[in-house]
């Protein structure tokens, strides 16, 4: 019987670490940049970017009006995205997403169904 408890337990345990963590999945926007201190909007530099990561690791990158098909992997802390031109390692921060480029850090935000 004490046995049993302890499997019981364990699952109880496995089934809220599981629900802890969060697949990345979804849409995002760039919402800021920081770099040498200070923060930036992207509109600031005249560009947008959005995110897409669907479902089975599939997804879309949008640049100011260009759309790249890529692919992605969420790695627990980090998320992994290949396109065309390469590889990116985001870091989970929360629900957003942190691409650090060479000192500078662009922001990702999800968007919500009501932006």
């Amino acid at each position: 019987m004490r046995r049993f408890g302890v499997f019981l337990l364990c699952a109880a345990l496995l089934l809220t670490l599981a629900g802890c963590s969060k697949a990345a999945g979804g849409s995002y926007k760039l919402e800021y940049i920081t770099a040498d201190g200070m923060r930036i909007p992207p509109g600031g530099f005249g560009m947008s970017i959005y995110l897409n990561l669907e479902e089975e690791g599939r997804g879309t990158a949008t640049y100011s009006g260009t759309t790249l098909d890529i692919t992605w992997e969420d790695n627990g802390s980090t998320v992994t995205v290949t396109g065309p031109n390469g590889v990116l390692e985001f870091t989970k921060d929360g629900k957003s997403l942190i691409l650090h480029d060479e000192g500078t850090l662009l922001f990702f935000k999800p968007i919500e169904e009501d932006d």
